[in-house]
């Protein structure tokens, strides 16, 4: 436990080198993931008791879509993209969540019964994929099993990971990742379909792979990927086209035409321009914006991709990617930091500076809720912040990003510097990227040749030893 501020491995945590008994190291990670799980609730006690109401539930940071999402949306009655009129703006993959799990509470009563049953079913649900997230993670980052610890016993899960249904594109991610580290690539591709249909990042994660692939001359592979990847999402949107095929195209129109978050830059721009009488930026403007920084962005990641002095890992350069994107989107928001924690945990495993970025959203997030109470109910300043503290808050958690950002590609650029590749590892999730795998014959034969040709200069002997090995 003090391995995080400097201290030695335990003598006990050690995988491989003592005997655990019943606590093995994906165990304890469960263990730690459940304590974190039921924390996270406890930080939902007050609106649990006292129902979700504004402005008490920001000002009391207790705030979370599904039990709103629940009422505006009308989920009792409605089901997402599938019902006519139904107002639902969320992903698609949410809606399907969403409307399974309101018909599971409709034996629970009316009201704010069924609100907190439903707030409970989602919250068990993302529960349940937070600790198989951890699970995953474990096993895609190879044989630093432990830097799952930092999803299991994440501080920032414990206040956001019930807030909103991002966690499914998280685990989504995670285990398209795990199937591209073990070469099942089309099985990634699939996985990564689905996923953009929960979140919209999910895309920049299969452009990374691809640019890595044309790195690695794996092109085909990578573009067999994206097939199955394309494949996957429209075998999810096709119900929705089928029953109501105006929800989607409405529901990217929306999208569109949304304001720009108070998180991102383009909100937060327009919170100071209100206040100096410069001129704002509105939604055509800031999709403008943002569609020119998220091609830059790309650029970027191809630069990497193909002229790093050695090939990014595969982890490296997706979180690179998705928290470009994070900082760039025109919808960010402090919760969509879930889709980074996995990631994190494989691309740059260091406990102190994910602590300080986590402290900086959570930060950001606490602000963001007591502005909202301000902003939405005209709650005193008791219980509430004003603008200036807010974009104090936001700043911080976007420059806390940005340095992540900058540590990472450091360490593509100056290898040694990663705790990932120490030991002569090249990449855990690398999968079809660092060649076919190996065939213990084809080694014998290799050594059987060297052998031989030492042996016997001349090539005669060598080839009799050759044959030799060939007919053992």
């Amino acid at each position: 436990m003090t391995e995080p501020v400097g201290g030695p491995l335990g003598k006990r945590a050690a995988p491989g080198a003592v005997n655990p008994g019943f606590f093995t190291v994906e165990r304890v990670l469960v263990l730690m993931t459940a304590v974190s799980a039921i924390i996270a609730i406890m930080t939902k006690s007050h609106c649990r008791t006292s129902g979700w109401a504004t402005p008490d539930q920001q000002s009391t940071v207790c705030w979370s879509e599904f039990p709103n999402s629940f009422v505006d949306d009308k989920l009792g009655t409605l089901f997402p993209f599938l019902s006519q009129g139904s107002p639902f703006e969320h992903s698609v993959v949410a809606g399907w969540v969403a409307g399974i799990t309101a018909a599971l509470t409709s034996g629970s009563g009316d009201g704010a019964l069924r609100q907190l049953a439903f707030f409970d079913l989602n919250a068990a649900l993302i529960a349940v994929v937070w600790i198989l997230t951890v699970i995953v993670v474990a096993r895609t980052a190879g044989r630093r099993i432990w830097d799952a610890a930092l999803v299991a016993a994440s501080p920032l899960l414990m206040l956001v990971a019930y807030v909103s249904w991002d966690f499914w594109a998280a685990a989504l991610v995670s285990l398209a990742l795990y199937f591209f580290a073990r070469r099942r690539t089309l099985w990634a591709g699939a996985v990564l379909g689905v996923a953009s249909m929960a979140a919209p990042y999910p895309v920049l994660v299969l452009l990374a792979l691809v640019f890595l692939g044309i790195r690695a001359r794996r092109v085909t592979k990578m573009l067999e990927m994206f097939g199955a990847a394309l494949i996957a999402w429209l075998l999810v949107l096709a119900p929705v086209m089928a029953v109501n095929p105006s929800a989607f195209p409405a529901h990217v129109t929306d999208l569109l035409a949304a304001e720009p978050s108070e998180s991102s830059l383009y909100g937060g721009w327009n919170l100071v321009a209100e206040r100096m009488g410069w001129p704002a930026l509105d939604a055509s403007a800031s999709n403008a914006a943002a569609a020119i920084l998220l091609a830059v962005l790309l650029l970027g990641i191809a630069a990497l991709a193909l002229y790093a002095p050695r090939r990014p890992r595969v982890a490296q350069l997706v979180f690179v990617a998705v928290a470009g994107f994070v900082v760039l989107g025109k919808n960010t928001e402090p919760w969509h930091a879930v889709w980074l924690l996995p990631l994190l945990a494989l691309a740059l495993p260091r406990w102190r500076p994910v602590l300080l970025w986590q402290a900086a959203v959570i930060a950001h997030f606490i602000a963001l809720m007591l502005f909202r109470s301000k902003v939405l109910g005209g709650i005193s300043n008791q219980h509430a912040i004003d603008t200036p503290y807010f974009m104090l808050a936001a700043m911080t958690a976007g420059a806390a990003t940005c340095v992540l950002i900058a540590l990472t590609v450091r360490e593509m650029f100056k290898p040694g510097l990663d705790v990932v590749r120490r030991g002569s590892v090249e990449d855990p999730q690398g999968g079809d990227l660092l060649g076919p795998p190996a065939d213990p014959r084809i080694a014998l034969l290799d050594e059987a040749a060297s052998s031989g040709k030492a042996a016997a200069p001349g090539g005669e002997a060598g080839g009799d030893h050759v044959k030799t090995v060939i007919e053992n």
